[in-house]
């Protein structure tokens, strides 16, 4: 099983000089191999192999012009050239957009190590090629072996390291799916997520509530000549409000699906398989729904329930959960957004619009499991 751990960084000075060497080549050599790929399809009608950009970047870095390379770890370079035919693979399978050149005014960047990296919990440093001793926070310890370790930075100029660990376990088999068991999650905007059982999650709205103080920072931003300090400084300003967002959304999400996963009896939860991207396109919605972050929330109870053997089911996304009678499976013509609760025409029945949806997600989840028709 592998699992990831992310601690903050605090480097020396000669330490993070040498970090921003490693963004700066790595960007670099992504760079040029996308440039090379792009211009060797176009006069042959072919892409290049690894092995070819590969052998081309040694050559390179034996030549004075480049010799700058040397100064960083190989294996880093050589791991973006495997970026770039990975952006090309998953573009030529349609699971991507065709690659784009990386910018060096993104302020958050970041580099790969995949071999020769060590911990030390007890005086907590973590050893990298061509860079020693780095402090780090262990929020957390592990055992097992580190894959790799990739050392990013933000846009606060924090530095943080993710280790992706194999820690020689495995997956646990799913249990079995008991109705009694199942849990239907309706993620709305009003409600982060109303549950079948009745039970809701409030919506913080942090985007919202840091919006006041955003608009002020970003006004004064606007405001600053490109070229100046006060330009950069007040940059870090407003990137250190959305950072807070982000975090405290992510922070939420996580102690909402460990709650779940954890203190919650139930050993299957059934969800609609929205489509957020098509979603954030109605650009009267697109904040709130960027806000509450569904797609980051499922991703996070996906991958927790596969670590303890629960089960995560999934709903069609054209399914029609809110304007169906959870009760005799009326369907309405027609319901507005606007209208929060309504009552069932053949059965008189009233209902929540959300919790009627969660209660739908879970009874079509378990008719599509036991094969049934659709309602």
């Amino acid at each position: 099983m592998l699992k990831a751990y992310k601690y903050r960084l605090y480097p020396n000075r000669e330490q993070r000089v040498l970090i921003e060497k490693h963004f700066g080549c790595t960007r670099f050599v992504y760079n040029w191999a996308l440039g090379l790929q792009n211009d060797y399809y176009k006069a042959n009608g072919k892409s290049l192999s690894r092995g070819a950009i590969q052998s081309q970047l040694v050559a390179m870095k034996k030549t004075a012009d480049y010799e700058w390379l040397k100064e960083v770890n190989s294996q880093s370079l050589l791991n973006a050239l495997l970026n770039v035919h990975t952006a090309f693979t998953n573009f030529f399978k349609a699971r991507a957009k065709f690659p784009r050149f990386k910018s060096k005014k993104i302020p958050q960047r970041s580099y790969q190590c995949p071999q020769h990296c060590t911990v030390n919990f007890e005086q907590g440093l973590i050893n990298l090629p061509k860079l020693k001793g780095i402090k780090a926070v262990f929020s957390r310890e592990f055992v097992g072996k580190i894959k790799t370790v990739t050392v990013s930075k933000t846009a606060t100029g924090q530095y943080y390291a993710s280790l992706l660990v194999d820690n020689k376990e495995t997956l646990p088999t799913p249990t079995t799916i008991e109705p009694s068991l199942t849990l239907g999650i309706d993620l709305g905007i009003n409600h982060l997520l109303n549950f079948s059982d009745g039970s809701k999650v409030d919506n913080p709205r942090h985007l919202a509530k840091a919006s006041q103080r955003l608009a002020i920072q970003q006004k004064i931003f606007a405001r600053k000549q490109a070229a100046s300090k006060g330009y950069q400084k007040q940059k870090r300003v407003v990137a250190r409000i959305h950072e807070k967002v982000r975090n405290s959304r992510l922070d939420l999400q996580h102690k909402i699906t460990h709650r779940l996963i954890h203190e919650n009896q139930a050993t299957s939860y059934a969800l609609e398989d929205l489509a957020v991207k098509n979603m954030v396109k109605n650009r009267k919605l697109a904040k709130s729904i960027s806000d509450v972050g569904w797609g980051q929330f499922v991703t996070l109870l996906t991958y927790k329930a596969s670590w303890y053997g629960k089960n995560i089911l999934k709903v069609n996304r054209f399914f029609a959960s809110s304007k169906v009678c959870s009760h005799c499976q009326h369907k309405l013509d027609k319901l507005p957004l606007s209208e929060r609760d309504w009552t069932c025409l053949r059965c008189y029945t009233h209902h929540d619009r959300d919790l009627n949806a969660s209660i739908n997600i879970r009874q079509q989840a378990l008719a599509d499991l036991a094969g049934l028709a659709s309602v």
